[in-house]
């Protein structure tokens, strides 16, 4: 019970730690880009805006019912499943990576369910515009993730990670690499984390709710993006593995943090893109064809190799 409560405890801060940083680098790049002058450490840019954020949410009427309760939950539940190290997993499963795929796609439906279910300004329209929107940008991450389930025979994330110890699996799969960094990318453009005071993609330059609901709606909508960007590492760029004398987590921290500000600085290099209508376009004529294709021509080499041995 001890060990269980000291991993809960490293994951959980852990998980704020790096949450706090990664909005921390979103602001800051945000500020930078846009040229603003003379910014003090509490506002955007600064390090101490992510806190000024939380603390103004706390300041506001909590509005918390049932959904936004199992959205919390949730939240934290998909952080139980992805490994830091070899022992620093909550939860220990065979089937980790299926299990995070249902994690994140509970977390956005009730993210956007949430958002309808509110009382201000943002028609039901627009949300499900935005609920779509999402949803079907996880296709092509998660028909990649499947491509890397058959190149190494195996649901969990440990062992995915341990099989890259030679090769990391982008060698075996870099169309899948590059369609996960595209779909989040216009993830980050429809959720609008990487800059403020603009329309997003879904037509809402706010997010509805207020107080702690608002907050933990934001805490969902950074936690899917980064999630995923961690989810990536571990499936493609070896994880936590060693390098040389440079200790796994180190590596993984790393990876991330370039994999996440290349992101950023790509998002923003989009300039003003909100039409809905063309990243709609991307994902279905772009995105999930191409990831589809991959998944295809990775099935053709996992039946030639291991039903025909012709591989």
């Amino acid at each position: 019970m001890l060990i269980i409560l000291k991993k809960t405890i490293y994951i959980l801060v852990i998980v704020a730690l790096n949450l706090y940083v990664c909005t921390y680098l979103a602001s800051k790049l945000s500020s930078r880009m846009e040229l603003r002058r003379g910014y003090r450490m509490t506002r955007i840019g600064g390090i101490g805006f992510p806190a000024i954020r939380f603390l103004s949410y706390l300041g506001r009427r909590a509005n918390i019912n049932i959904w936004v309760f199992l959205l919390f939950i949730f939240t934290l539940l998909v952080w139980t499943v992805a490994p830091i190290n070899p022992d620093l997993v909550l939860v220990d499963m065979d089937s980790s990576l299926l299990a995070a795929i249902l994690f994140i796609t509970i977390i956005i439906v009730l993210n956007l369910a949430v958002q309808l279910g509110t009382r201000y300004g943002l028609i039901m329209g627009q949300a499900t515009r935005k609920m779509v929107m999402v949803l079907s940008l996880t296709v092509p991450v998660f028909l990649s993730a499947v491509s890397i389930i058959l190149v190494n025979r195996t649901f969990g994330f440990k062992e995915i990670v341990s099989l890259q110890h030679v090769y990391w699996n982008i060698v075996y799969q870099p169309l899948g690499f590059v369609i996960c960094l595209v779909s989040i990318v216009l993830m980050l453009r429809i959720l609008e984390l990487n800059r403020k005071g603009s329309p997003g993609a879904a037509g809402s330059s706010s997010y509805e709710g207020n107080g702690m609901s608002r907050m933990i709606i934001r805490f969902s909508e950074y936690t899917i993006v980064i999630f995923l960007v961690y989810m990536t590492v571990l499936l493609y760029l070896g994880g936590y593995k060693n390098l040389f004398f440079i200790r796994g987590e180190i590596m993984l921290g790393i990876k991330f943090y370039a994999v996440f500000v290349f992101l950023l600085f790509v998002e923003r290099a989009l300039g003003n893109i909100t039409d809905y209508r063309l990243l709609l376009r991307i994902n279905f004529k772009f995105l999930i064809p191409l990831a589809l294709g991959n998944f295809v021509v990775t099935l053709g080499f996992f039946v030639a190799r291991n039903i025909y041995g012709l591989v």
